[in-house]
């Protein structure tokens, strides 16, 4: 079995309170993985994935990205290089910057793109998510659900091999949907990319479903 790209045992992640957010989660995404996550808005899927980023620590329990611990603290290596995917639900851009900036930074300080090279990849991919008109407009111009497709070209574009995808803000439009599906499958043409989605029916072809309900896992087959 190839070496896990994501690996939870018994994780656990308390609330401030002291209250479970979840519980004693185990999971293993091997590379080439597709991964839907059903859970309902406030069960804690945002804090999984998280957890998953290692943007927070469990309370109990391990977590392991690409065979390391993450640490909030220090650097990963797996993040350093770019395998990363992160896309929140406001999808995490820099406002200073325009869209086509914030996707072309990693290009050039993670890839080591020059910086015509870098735009001219980002443009690519902001084309695949619909925002090629966009591109030069500045967060929060165009609305959240656009800077989530932001971020998926931004995942796109550096060739993420993890993918942890937060739910957009709302619903997305039938014309967003259609960007998030395409600029998905191109990213998913990559043999060992993988993806742990948040609900959505983005992803293409045989895709695994994992449910969180009561601060617990159940996997089980999805479309």
């Amino acid at each position: 079995m190839p070496e896990p790209l994501l690996l939870l045992e018994g994780a656990t992640l308390d609330a401030p309170d002291g209250r479970p957010i979840f519980s004693g989660l185990d999971a293993i995404i091997l590379p080439g993985e597709r991964w839907r996550l059903r859970a309902a808005p406030g069960t804690g899927a945002t804090a999984l994935l998280r957890l998953c980023a290692g943007l927070v620590q469990p309370d109990r329990g391990r977590v392991r990205l690409a065979g390391q611990a993450p640490d909030v603290d220090a650097r990963h290596p797996f993040v350093e290089a770019g395998h990363l995917g992160w896309v929140p639900t406001d999808g995490g851009l820099a406002v200073n910057l325009t869209l086509r900036d914030n996707v072309a930074l990693p290009l050039r300080f993670v890839r080591g793109l020059d910086r015509e090279s870098a735009q001219a990849e980002a443009a690519r991919w902001l084309d695949l998510a619909g925002l090629g008109r966009a591109q030069d407009l500045r967060p929060p111009v165009p609305a959240d659900r656009g800077c989530w497709l932001a971020a998926l070209a931004r995942a796109g574009a550096k060739g993420a091999r993890l993918w942890l995808v937060d739910r957009p803000a709302g619903d997305l439009d039938p014309a967003a949907a259609r960007a998030a599906r395409t600029l998905l499958a191109a990213a998913a043409r990559d043999p060992e990319a993988a993806f742990l989605v948040v609900g959505g029916d983005w992803l293409e072809g045989p895709v695994q479903d994992l449910g969180l309900m009561d601060g617990r896992l159940a996997s089980g087959s999805g479309a």
